[in-house]
């Protein structure tokens, strides 16, 4: 009987020994580590004339967040993202930068205008903080990296590249003439736009004007649409230099004056087929980063479908989506070369995005017309044709004749 108390006893004391030595094992297993929280700063503008332009930019911003923590694109890190409002003023935009500095963040997306971006770009430099321009084409970006910025990036077009394709556009239409009709707020961005386009192309211009907003002259954009309505011709391209709500003003006055030929948008608002439907806008290219159809990588289609998805409309906004393509490019630079590499990594590395495959060059310009990143030209007709580049192209350009 003893021994067999004795039997049992040891035979619990294994049993115990063993659980606790499996206990002991489990504990001491290495435990995955937790994704270390980045926070990256986005400027859109909520308030003041761009505000329309913002609503996108902040739409896709969050679509990025959303699809960078589905898919996993940080690694070891965990992206959050703190947006500003950057008005539509220098002073504002730094403004709403200062605040997002103050909170620890890895780096800047965003602003607006050109005025805003370089006034955003220095004051990045200052704090040393990564800033990433995902609107503003300004070369003087560029010539503040020449002069030695090293925190200073642009993913969007630099003002070369709008020109080059407006100019691309004039020649694969055969215009025979072009009337160039800019948005003064603007006025820096598109007189360097059409200093372009006069460079390369060699279609005569027939006029240039510029219209205002309606808190400066009520009756500009119906004037200015009258004007050039009684100057473009049937076979003549009029390249309207305003991606703003006021476009869509503009266009149908002009339609309404009888005005002629192929309206060419730089995009933004008469990017989105529901407005060109809604407004009776054919015969209205635009360019764009992206269209759905033009699907360059696996982002793509699921940035085109999921903004559909959730804000019930369109995301053919060139500012919403290169806002969501700066994002993308931050988090894939996180993960591959971690936050203190952050600047080298964005140098020499390459980043998948709803446009394309960016890589930067010396002034940290994404390479915009390289065979992995190009602009896209599209034009309503009922629907959207895209008419450029050759590779995705479904259609020629189409006049109404």
């Amino acid at each position: 009987m003893g021994r067999l108390i004795l039997s049992m006893f040891l035979l619990i004391a294994l049993a115990t020994a063993i659980f606790m030595l499996g206990c002991v094992q489990q504990q001491q297993q290495p435990q995955p580590p937790q994704p270390q929280e980045v926070k990256i700063g986005v400027l859109v503008p909520k308030t003041g004339v761009f505000q329309s332009a913002g609503v996108a930019m902040e739409n896709a911003a969050r679509l990025a967040e959303k699809h960078v923590k589905e898919m996993n694109l940080g690694g070891s890190y965990q992206v959050t993202l703190i947006i500003a409002d950057a008005g539509s003023t220098p002073e504002e935009a730094t403004s709403a930068f200062l605040q997002l500095a103050q909170q620890d963040i890895v780096a800047v997306v965003g602003a607006y205008s050109s005025a805003q971006a370089i006034a955003v770009a220095k004051a990045a430099e200052e704090a040393e903080i990564v800033y990433i321009a995902s609107v503003a084409s300004t070369p003087q970006l560029e010539e503040m990296v020449k002069q030695g910025s090293s925190h200073i990036f642009r993913n969007a077009y630099n003002t070369t590249y709008w020109g080059i394709l407006a100019a691309e556009f004039l020649k694969i239409s055969g215009a025979e003439h072009y009337y160039f009709v800019g948005y003064d707020p603007l006025k820096t961005f598109n007189q360097g736009m059409l200093k372009v386009i006069e460079k390369r192309s060699d279609v005569e211009k027939l006029g240039e004007i510029y219209y205002t907003t309606p808190k400066v002259n009520p009756d500009d954009v119906k004037l200015k649409a009258k004007q050039a309505a009684s100057a473009v011709g049937g076979h003549d391209i009029l390249i309207l230099g305003d991606p703003g709500r006021l476009s869509i003003n503009f266009v149908k006055e002009y339609r309404a004056n009888g005005g002629k030929g192929v309206v060419y948008s730089v995009g933004g608002t008469l990017a989105l087929p529901a407005i060109l439907e809604k407004i009776k806008a054919d015969y209205t290219a635009f360019q764009a980063a992206a269209l759905e159809d033009t699907e360059k990588t696996e982002f793509t289609k699921k940035y085109f479908e999921d903004y559909r998805q959730t804000y019930g409309e369109e995301a053919n906004n060139y500012a919403g989506l290169l806002t969501y393509d700066a994002i993308l490019i931050l988090t894939q630079a996180l993960e591959k070369g971690g936050r203190d590499r952050l600047i080298e990594t964005l140098e020499t590395s390459t980043f998948k995005g709803a446009a394309g495959i960016y890589r930067f060059n010396e002034n940290h310009q994404a390479l915009w017309g390289s065979d992995e990143l190009q602009g896209v030209i599209g034009e309503y007709v009922g629907s959207i044709k895209v008419v450029y580049p050759e590779k995705f192209a479904n259609s020629g350009v189409i006049w109404a004749d």
